[in-house]
């Protein structure tokens, strides 16, 4: 028999397994994610007095108005500027949460152009994330319910066509990734500790199967399992109010992030569960390893914003990487050429040494 062939019996196997607990399996993966997009995912709804920049270069009797609109219920406290300039120095200076350019033609739309743009620092996100749609809502107002606006994120001037500025969004990013790796190790890694405990392991090792066909095929249903809660984790966020700005596209570039994330922890898995003999041990360990990568990643808020001391461990952690291009599909509503680069570079990576480690880690006799 063939390695592909082998490592195709075994991913049945493993498959099987899944589908006799699925139910619980699906109850399980989705339980987590829900609570903390219910929970955390309005956060931000009660901030206000919100400090905003607001550089007004039209000076006409509308833009007054609308200043006074923006003022108005307290949601923002607005600091008036004499350029965009400045407005940009303090809101990298982080005296602000956002700048409000008000350009010369406002309140018209001319060719399409916006008549405002909006800057925000992501470092911010909680307040910014209540800003930009009060500061949307208010344009639209003044063009017969059409937005004229156009949202530049990171201080940076990259224009977001279609962002979203919504912290459920930016939550919703870090809870995919936390179904998929909490998927991955709690897959495959804990199904070898089960068979060799069974003694299934040992059947498989005297037998003509190839023992990369062991690996090979753990591997492949790990990957498809995690992929799959991270599947239900999307789902689950959509249907709880996310967004993805990118669209039907976006979501293809999110799955093959999900699958390199699924790949490099069922590795991962794997390399743990050929090492460590009881589930005791192996939930201690993985969940050591996971937590941390998952909570460094920025999940709850920027890493960028993260102190000082932990910087070095947000760009050393692949899951930054995937997390920060979920978001640029889901927030920025588009995939830079050199964030695709470095992000699918960093994750492809990462999925390879998981790959390897696991297959040159596995035991290929038990003691």
């Amino acid at each position: 028999m063939g390695l592909i062939y082998d490592s195709m019996t075994i991913f049945k196997r493993e498959m099987l397994i899944f589908k006799s607990n699925l139910r619980t399996n699906l109850i399980r993966s989705m339980m987590f994610p829900l609570i903390i997009i219910i929970f955390f995912g309005n956060l931000g709804n009660g901030v206000s007095n919100v400090p905003v920049a607001v550089a007004n270069y039209a000076n006409n009797p509308t833009s007054m108005q609308f200043l006074n609109t923006l003022e108005s219920g307290g949601t923002l406290s607005i600091k008036a500027v004499t350029d965009e300039q400045t407005g940009l120095d303090m809101l990298r200076a982080g005296t602000v949460s956002a700048l409000v350019v008000i350009l010369p033609t406002f309140p018209k739309l001319q060719g399409g152009q916006p008549s405002v743009y909006i800057y925000y620092a992501t470092s911010q996100f909680s307040e910014s994330g209540v800003a930009i749609p009060f500061i949307d809502n208010a344009v639209s107002k003044y063009n017969d319910g059409v937005s004229s606006v156009q949202i530049q994120s990171d201080v940076n001037a990259v224009s977001t066509q279609g962002t979203s500025s919504s912290y459920r969004d930016f939550l919703i990013a870090g809870v995919i990734l936390m179904s998929v790796a909490f998927g991955g190790v709690f897959g495959g890694g804990m199904s070898i500790i089960i068979d060799r405990q069974l003694g299934n392991i040992k059947s498989f090792l005297i037998t003509p199967i190839s023992k990369n066909a062991i690996v090979l095929g753990k591997l492949f249903s790990g990957t498809v399992q995690s992929t799959i809660y991270g599947i239900l984790a999307i789902g689950l966020g959509l249907l709880l109010g996310g967004s993805i700005a990118m669209g039907p596209l976006g979501l293809v570039w999110i799955l093959a992030l999900v699958v390199f994330v699924a790949a490099a922890f069922s590795g991962i898995a794997i390399m743990l569960g050929s090492r460590i003999k009881t589930i005791e041990v192996y939930t201690i360990i993985a969940q050591t390893i996971v937590l941390p990568l998952w909570f460094l990643s920025g999940a709850f808020f920027p890493a960028s914003s993260s102190p000082p001391l932990l910087q070095p461990f947000n760009v050393a952690d692949p899951l930054t990487y995937a997390t920060n291009g979920i978001r640029d599909v889901m927030l920025n509503g588009f995939f830079p050429l050199n964030h695709v680069i470095l992000d699918f570079g960093v994750v492809i990576v990462f999925a390879i040494l998981g790959i390897i480690v696991s297959f040159a880690l596995f035991k290929n006799t038990i003691e």
